[in-house]
């Protein structure tokens, strides 16, 4: 099976995820202190590259579950601390995404916005998680069968209905961040993955082990 891309197909084409407005804000801010006291998201010296990443990493987990109209708001108002325009070609065109399939990666939905869909309502849930479908497909020309939890913890990011939802869909399987391995029993549509950051065979197989043993339960 070949290795599958997760597109958020809202940003395709220019645009920028919320997270990287927050990022770009507090790197473009051009004082030694950023105060957002009045939002309520704190106060933060921005002397070094250490303290710039500490204050963004700060942000990124006030704002991250907040309420979707809250996160635009504070997303707001930190863009508003910087100076000058934000970059706002981040993300891949759908040309670099017709690339990618064409040089063999499969090409997976990870809904349109890249929301937390436990934050959501059913319908918005639905529409984000059939229209990312919809608009791959109709770039790629041909059927769309992963998808991508955004964020993807069990019962905090999606909730069991999202699981339902993304089989009514059409989808053939999806996966989340759960810690684990899959086996012939796992849920398709909940099925556990982890990043392989290490270059080195035995730290590979020790966080291979590490899965096997720390399989995390998806919700039910």
């Amino acid at each position: 099976m070949p290795a599958t891309f997760f597109v958020a197909t809202s940003f395709l084409d220019g645009g920028r995820m919320w997270n990287d407005s927050i990022i770009e804000s507090v790197r473009a801010f051009r004082g030694n202190r950023l105060d957002l006291s009045d939002a309520g998201l704190g106060a933060y010296h921005l002397d070094s590259i250490d303290e710039r990443r500490m204050a963004i990493e700060a942000l990124l987990g006030q704002i991250k579950y907040l309420d979707p109209n809250e996160r635009r708001e504070a997303v707001a108002c930190v863009q508003q601390s910087a100076s000058g325009a934000l970059p706002d070609d981040l993300m891949m065109s759908s040309k670099q995404v017709l690339q990618l399939r064409q040089a063999g990666m499969q090409i997976g939905a990870h809904t349109c916005s890249h929301p937390i869909l436990a934050r959501l309502s059913d319908g918005d849930a639905l529409n984000e998680i059939i229209g990312s479908k919809a608009a791959l497909e109709s770039l790629l020309q041909e059927p769309v069968s992963l998808f991508a939890y955004p964020n993807g913890k069990p019962g905090k990011d999606y909730l069991a209905k999202h699981a339902l939802m993304v089989q009514q869909a059409g989808f053939k399987a999806a996966v989340s961040t759960a810690s684990g391995v899959s086996s012939l029993g796992s849920d398709r549509f909940q099925l556990p993955r982890f990043s392989p950051w290490d270059t080195g065979r035995l730290r590979y197989g020790i966080r291979m082990l590490a899965n096997l043993r720390n399989m995390k339960p998806q919700v039910a």
